[in-house]
């Protein structure tokens, strides 16, 4: 009778070493580029609503050639999500779509009937600026087009074939509306961003 239940107790016993042996594995990597021995130096497991980030590094933790070609990387989504809700904020703004990608942010939005076409371009601008790393490149348009434009690569990736060349014939007919006061200079950008001239 002992046989019988030795089995199945000691196939559940290695299944559930295997399962604390993976969770310490996640746990370990993600704090290994945490300082060590703090608890507060960790990332948060579960962070609380209104809860602030913090994070501690030593550069000498830090692989310096590895972070020379780090790449930054941000929910795209969510920032949309909050660029749009910020706008939507302003007086006059009714409608408002905006898409995140790896460099660029391009904002769609219906003019506010009480507002000059440049003033409100200069709002959304800068609302989405104040929003993004400083590498990123904001475009609006107050043109009607740009709202199916823009949706028309809401579900695209970077991998898809013809998106760069997709994303800056959208830019370009942005560029015909209203941009906003905020001076950017796209040949700054580097090896990403706009493909072609303007």
């Amino acid at each position: 009778m002992y046989k019988s239940l030795f089995i199945p107790l000691f196939i559940v016993l290695i299944m559930m070493a295997g399962c604390m042996e993976n969770e310490n594995k996640q746990e370990t990597s993600k704090n290994e580029d945490t300082l060590n021995g703090n608890a507060m130096d960790s990332y948060n497991e579960e962070p609380l609503d209104g809860q602030v980030g913090y994070v501690r590094f030593k550069k000498d933790q830090l692989d310096q050639e590895v972070e020379q070609k780090r790449q930054i990387k941000v929910n795209k989504e969510q920032m949309a999500d909050m660029i749009s809700r910020m706008i939507l904020r302003y007086d006059g703004f009714e409608d408002v779509a905006t898409l995140v990608t790896d460099y660029e942010v391009l904002v769609a939005y219906q003019a506010p009937e009480n507002h000059d076409r440049e003033e409100a371009a200069d709002m959304v601008q800068k609302t989405a600026y104040s929003m993004v790393p400083a590498f990123y490149r904001v475009y609006t348009s107050d043109k009607s087009a740009a709202f199916t434009d823009i949706q028309s690569v809401s579900t695209s990736t970077v991998y898809d074939d013809q998106y760069r060349e997709v994303i800056d014939s959208i830019i370009n007919k942005m560029k015909e509306a209203p941009q906003g006061k905020v001076q950017q200079n796209d040949d700054q950008m580097g090896d990403h961003g706009m493909s072609t001239g303007s």
